[in-house]
């Protein structure tokens, strides 16, 4: 049986890194261009998150940490490079639980791989200094 060019066609890989990007820093945007040089993906979506159960007194608005958020990307990337920044979460009133959010991402882009990037700060959580 012949193949065809489209099945033998990798999907795009995409790493979601979320966080609260409060403020997103010049480690943030290391990070994604690394994952992007090292080859583990073919773009990186930065999520900054909307509003959370754990963190309910976040001084930055959703909309405010996705503002800072593209000006960051757009300030140390030429736009070609595939680094940018979803507004999913930022227009939410309610918590977008990461489960939730990766499904709904899936299912909005079928011919996407998702892969999701946690901080370090995810593995330290409970452990006092």
């Amino acid at each position: 049986a012949k193949v065809s060019l489209a099945e033998t066609k990798r999907k795009k890989r995409v790493a979601i890194y979320g966080g609260t990007f409060d403020p997103p820093t010049n480690s943030h945007m290391t990070c994604a261009s690394e994952i992007v040089n090292s080859g583990c993906a073919d773009e990186v979506w930065i999520v900054p998150c909307g509003p959370r159960p754990d963190k309910p007194h976040l001084k930055t608005s959703a909309m405010d940490r996705y503002c800072m958020c593209q000006i960051a990307v757009n300030s140390c990337f030429a736009p070609a490079f595939p680094v940018k920044v979803l507004d999913i979460e930022a227009y939410r009133d309610t918590a977008f639980y990461t489960y939730d959010m990766l499904c709904e991402l899936r299912d909005t882009y079928p011919d996407i791989d998702f892969s999701f990037v946690i901080g370090s700060d995810w593995l330290d959580e409970g452990r006092s200094p």
